[in-house]
């Protein structure tokens, strides 16, 4: 039983580098998303500039990896939660 515990807290380690990895990137993709959106020329709220479509892509790109970082945070509470109850 204490193998397992000990089994649950190393991974639960790894999966938190991981995700700490994930938001590191997520950070710097938000930061690109909100240096290119502060830097958008402002031409009015309805009319389109030759940058939205990218500051459209910036955005989904930094979405994602937000959500995995979400994931893997609350795959590694988990995992520290099991490893608490096995031990």
């Amino acid at each position: 039983m204490a193998a397992d515990a000990e089994e649950l807290r190393r991974d639960g380690h790894l999966i938190e580098r991981w995700a700490i990895g994930w938001m590191l990137l997520s950070l710097a993709l938000w930061g690109w998303f909100g240096y290119r959106y502060l830097m958008d020329d402002d031409r009015g709220f309805y009319e389109p500039t030759d940058d939205s479509r990218a500051l459209v892509g910036i955005l989904a790109l930094a979405v994602v990896p937000t959500i995995i970082t979400v994931a893997t945070l609350t795959y590694a509470r988990v995992l520290f939660r099991l490893a608490r109850r096995a031990s």
